[in-house]
């Protein structure tokens, strides 16, 4: 029923409300009720129904966590039809608009915006159809479920690849690898540049072509690059909108692609109290793909890490050389303890990098002035749980780990430029 509905019927009740006054109106009052009540059920038959309406919902099967994933609802019915749409969509989903309303045949496109991984489904879509006069409404389904695989989100991968292909990488925050003569592996050998190091002239193409030559090389290619996935008790926690673990995927999984991108191979290792996943490092367009597929069943699990069994088994597994960048978070001395050993075994082959996410909420806590006692307490919580994050990062420092500790809007970028760092310096 509409609003419009209700001030019909309002009006014969007005008239039957004065009828206790003056007894002629209760009669014509309850004439006029009537009236307007079957008024509202004819127009009510009258509204488009499951026949003439038919509803299909557009979205991708792969849907992004943590991003604004669009769905679209396409819409035949009679140019004359006044519709509200309600898509049943996941509960756990943030959606930008919960209804929806179309006049006549048309599409309406919201956005959701999932938080946790791994498959949902969508209901029908709820539809509201009001009639020719605007009084009564009819309502049914339409449309067919669907399910829908939340994945790790792999935005940050297509900007790097946009970006890259106009040259833009700074706009992200990440310097470019390239620099002029720099490298291990023979290049080309081109005409000098004022920039070039003495070193990297090449005197005997100068004498050759009577011009001043430097050779230029490339850093080497075809290098393991593996991230160890923690995804024990501590990366369950949040971090924002997401979990200490989904940041990791994310950045992991733009670290490895722009690994394959440069020419590398990349793998992966996920942990929590053993080994849970591995995919051999390789190059090519399809092991992104096959990096995905064994991310997409992991979730944070209440377990203790095991950073032994895990990195054991790198070290027997993987008898190259590599940067094992190894995702986790530290939260006492005693963790750091047990993952410089870990790190102090690997370093005899490899090159270990620890990388932790900070929670910036913590970091505001610890910092706020406290108005009110729970506040007083939290704050004390929040200043004990960083200064002990803290103290173990430094005892990590201290004990020869290279360390990142970055919220997750600095991570990628923070990572990617460590990495094309050590190429450049070829460090690997």
């Amino acid at each position: 029923m509409t609003r419009r509905a209700l001030a019909l019927l309002l009006v014969p009740l007005l008239v039957v409300a004065l009828g206790a006054a003056v007894s002629a109106l209760l009669g014509l009052g309850l004439v006029l009720f009537g009236i307007a009540t079957v008024l509202v059920l004819i127009d009510s038959r009258s509204a488009p129904g499951p026949a003439a309406v038919h509803v299909e919902r557009r979205a991708d099967r792969l849907f992004s966590v943590g991003a604004a994933n669009p769905v679209t609802l396409s819409v035949r019915a009679p140019h004359t039809a006044t519709l509200l749409l309600r898509d049943d969509a996941p509960a756990a989903m943030l959606a930008s608009a919960q209804y929806l309303s179309l006049h006549g045949a048309g599409e309406r496109t919201y956005t959701l915006t999932p938080r946790a991984r791994g498959e949902s489904t969508f209901g029908h879509v709820h539809v509201r159809s009001t009639g020719p006069w605007g009084l009564g409404t009819r309502d049914f389904r339409a449309g067919e479920p669907l399910t829908v695989r939340v994945d790790a989100d792999i935005s940050a991968v297509r900007v790097y690849e946009a970006l890259a292909r106009r040259g833009q990488l700074e706009e992200l925050g990440v310097r470019t690898l390239r620099r002029h003569g720099e490298g291990t592996e023979f290049e080309r050998v081109r005409e000098a540049v004022p920039d070039d190091p003495l070193r990297y002239i090449n005197w005997r193409a100068t004498a050759r072509t009577g011009r001043l030559m430097a050779t230029e090389l490339s850093p080497e290619r075809d290098q393991p690059v593996i991230a160890c996935l923690d995804h024990g008790r501590l990366m369950g926690v949040g971090a924002g909108p997401l979990t200490k673990f989904d940041h990791a995927i994310n950045a992991a999984l733009l670290l490895l692609h722009v690994a394959l991108r440069t020419g590398d191979r990349a793998g992966l290792v996920a942990f929590a109290d053993g080994v849970t996943a591995t995919v051999e490092p390789r190059t090519g367009r399809a092991q992104l793909r096959r990096l995905l597929d064994a991310i997409a069943p992991l979730q944070p699990g209440e377990i203790e890490s095991d950073y032994a069994a895990a990195l054991t088994e790198v070290r027997v597994r993987q008898r190259r050389r590599a940067l094992i960048a190894i995702f986790t978070d530290i939260v006492d001395r005693d963790q750091a303890a047990a993952l410089i050993g870990q790190c102090t075994l690997l370093r005899r082959r490899h090159l270990p990098l620890v990388i932790t996410v900070r929670d910036p909420a913590v970091v505001d806590i610890a910092r706020s002035r406290p108005r009110t006692a729970a506040q007083v307490y939290a704050r004390a919580v929040a200043a004990g749980i960083d200064a002990d994050r803290a103290d173990a990062l430094r005892l990590l420092r201290a004990g020869g780990v290279d360390v990142i500790d970055a919220d997750a809007r600095t991570l990628s970028p923070r990572l990617v430029n460590r990495y094309l760092e050590l190429k450049r310096r070829a460090a690997l």
